[in-house]
């Protein structure tokens, strides 16, 4: 029967005794020391976790803005005739950048000088007639005028910069302080505006450290000092308002927040053994440390109340 459950090999080697071994033993020194030892570790974890220290942060959105942008706005109700710059363009000061449709200035303009040549013919025909001379200088002054109002039609750069973005092709129609081009100053360097949860505005100060990666470059983390702290809390309405179109649809805040400006160190930064620049509009996270506190007291916050109490 029992050949039938087992293999031959097994009954053999348990006829012949099979494996002997012995009880598990153990000293009382070992003893003592596994349970001396197991006390030291929860003690230096007790130990640790009073005196080890977590950071508490202030984190919200942030976006980077440069130094010396000028936006090119369009003055009037208008049509573009000629965009005179590309991007990336270099222009000097009163260089032509835009040429808008002005059909009435022009037609006043028109108008006058033809009303001018007919009254300096009439003048040369009579140098004494004092009704042409008079009309003469009236006319002038309304070409003057009408010389000024078409000028304003024609955007110049107000200095040398660089052309950054072109935002309306020819042909558009445009509304007053529709943007229609950017510039950048020469040697312009770049700030960040970061918005952070207001309930932290206490906690906040001019020269603490502040930490900012951008969206994309998770690798690159800067580490920036504070400048400024806005001294209100405002809401989420009123901080997008501030930020301007620069934070329209990529920005989404859950409550109020405090503006905590810095500079970033240049416009160029590296990440993975590359080399970037930064432009105005990016947007990345900032955070900065608030408080510390123990671990312990982390976890346990009744922890402190009952300490306070007992002592």
């Amino acid at each position: 029967m029992l050949q039938s459950l087992f293999r031959q090999q097994a009954v053999d080697f348990h006829r012949h005794g099979g494996a002997k071994g012995d009880v598990l033993q153990l000293t009382p020194g070992a003893f003592g020391w596994t349970h001396w030892l197991l006390c030291a570790a929860f003690a230096a974890a007790v130990a640790f976790a009073f005196i080890g220290e977590i950071d508490e942060y202030a984190a919200g959105p942030a976006v980077v803005y440069v130094d010396g942008l000028f936006e090119v706005t369009a003055p009037r109700p208008a049509v573009i005739v000629a965009l005179e710059v590309d991007p990336g363009e270099r222009v000097q000061a009163e260089q032509v950048l835009v040429r808008m449709h002005s059909s009435s200035e022009a037609a006043e303009l028109a108008s006058v000088e033809r009303e001018l040549a007919d009254q300096l013919a009439k003048l040369l025909r009579d140098p004494a007639d004092r009704v042409a001379r008079e009309a003469m200088v009236s006319l002038r002054s309304r070409r003057d005028l009408a010389r000024a109002n078409l000028e304003r039609h024609t955007l110049r750069a107000p200095y040398a910069a660089t052309v950054g973005d072109v935002r309306v092709r020819r042909g558009q129609l445009v509304e007053p302080g529709m943007p229609l081009l950017t510039l950048l100053g020469e040697d312009a360097g770049a700030r960040l505006t970061a918005l952070l949860p207001g309930r932290y505005r206490p906690l906040l100060a001019r020269r603490k450290s502040l930490r900012f990666v951008a969206d994309g470059f998770p690798r690159a983390i800067h580490e920036l000092e504070i400048e400024r702290v806005g001294d209100q809390v405002v809401g989420p309405g009123e901080a997008l308002r501030y930020m301007g179109r620069d934070a329209e649809g990529g920005m989404a805040l859950d409550g109020s927040v405090v503006l905590v400006h810095a500079r970033l160190p240049g416009r160029v930064f590296a990440s993975e053994g590359a080399t970037y620049r930064f432009h105005h509009g990016m947007q990345g996270r900032a955070e900065t440390a608030v408080r510390s506190d123990s671990i312990a007291f982390t976890f346990l916050p009744g922890l402190r109340l009952a300490l306070d109490d007992v002592f």
